[in-house]
């Protein structure tokens, strides 16, 4: 017999998973001159009945059928992202991620400040990505597509979901709502590498839960990743500050002061030869990545988020809560930081369908979204 146990959780998790998708199919379909109201209709009906088929199959299917079911998921997912890389022109995309990095790295080879280059879709346009991500992400250069990234983020995300559940069935579903999210298709379509940094903070969330780091144990190292990962993108911090805030405050007051010290000391290392680039004229202080990345905000929004986030922090206590409080808070920053950008085109009224509000940010939820509803799949 089906039976069906949609909690609070269960339920605010499902609706983050498809507000989000909706808001791509709403924008993207409407610009393709599509009846995006239409679409979105099907899309709703079709995942709700996917997932009472999912229910249905969980009580019904061995282990072994979500083993093969996953592995199957996998490949569908592979396949349609060596796809889209050879199908889609990179330089008809209107999404500049993808020469953000490697045009980075074409000045770089040259000799020449990496930060004052450009991207493909304009001059004012210049490279936002943090160093250490810069660093990930020069195999993938060298290999001639930095979209090859997405792949490898991907497998590797499988590998240690797979391993930290060790459930087929968990994984299976974790995929399957990927796989179903034009959100995620939309960043495979442009090369975005920005779902590729929000991978790569969750899986290390992941090993520190399973291998059982903590600041108490591993104090040094979770320092030196926490400053790494600040050398990615500003907003890769978000997960990780409500992971560790309240262990950190566990801390004894000299851990309290040596740990921001050390996170900054790695950041600072990190950034140092392009801050000493040129010491003349100093041009990081003129053109750098936190010019991109750190000018969209309000004070008061800022505030108010850093208070969400302190709350949201302290209330976890397992990590399944942990998923649902990272999907919540992330999603709500992105939401205030988006409404900043909306105060300041002076409520322009094209402000979602236009290309002011960028709603690629929102991405950043779905490693969360996804492991929170994947908890509760054998419950």
């Amino acid at each position: 017999m089906l039976t069906v146990k949609f909690s609070k959780v269960t339920a605010f998790s499902f609706f983050l998973y498809l507000i989000i998708n909706s808001m791509f199919i709403i924008k993207y379909t409407q610009r393709a001159g599509l009846n995006e109201y239409l679409i979105l209709s099907i899309y709703l009906l079709l995942i709700v009945l996917l997932y009472f088929v999912f229910l249905f199959l969980k009580e019904n299917k061995s282990t072994r059928f979500f083993k093969i079911s996953f592995w199957i998921i996998l490949l569908l997912i592979c396949s349609g992202i060596v796809f889209f890389l050879i199908t889609v022109d990179r330089y008809t995309i209107r999404v500049d991620r993808w020469s953000a990095l490697t045009y980075f790295w074409d000045y770089l080879v040259q000799g020449k400040y990496p930060y004052s280059t450009h991207t493909h879709i304009g001059i004012t346009n210049h490279p936002s990505p943090f160093p250490f991500w810069q660093l990930l992400n020069l195999p993938f250069y060298l290999l001639g597509d930095v979209g090859l990234g997405l792949l490898f983020f991907l497998l590797m995300t499988a590998f240690m979901v797979q391993r930290y559940f060790q459930s087929y069935k968990k994984s299976f579903f974790f995929f399957s709502l990927l796989l179903c999210s034009p959100a995620y298709w939309w960043e495979v379509i442009v090369r975005s590498d920005s779902l590729n940094n929000s991978w790569f903070v969750f899986m290390l969330i992941l090993w520190f839960e399973k291998s059982k780091r903590t600041l108490s144990n591993n104090f040094i190292l979770i320092a030196i990743v926490c400053g790494l990962v600040a050398t990615t993108r500003l907003t890769a911090i978000l997960p990780l500050a409500i992971y560790f805030f309240k262990p950190y405050l566990n801390l004894n007051l000299k851990q309290k002061i040596l740990f921001p010290v050390l996170v900054l000391t790695v950041s600072i290392l990190v950034f140092s030869p392009f801050i000493f680039w040129d010491t003349n004229t100093w041009i990081f202080f003129s053109r750098n990545p936190f010019m991109n990345q750190a000018d969209k905000g309000y004070l008061l929004i800022l505030i108010i988020t850093l208070a969400i986030g302190i709350f949201m922090a302290l209330r976890w206590k397992t990590i399944e809560q942990f998923f649902y409080f990272a999907s919540f808070f992330i999603f709500i920053f992105i939401a205030l930081s988006q409404f900043g950008l909306f105060i300041r085109s002076d409520y322009n009224p094209e402000f979602i369908s236009g290309s002011i509000c960028d709603i690629s940010y929102f991405n950043l939820v779905i490693p969360y979204c996804l492991a929170s509803l994947s908890f509760r799949t054998e419950s």
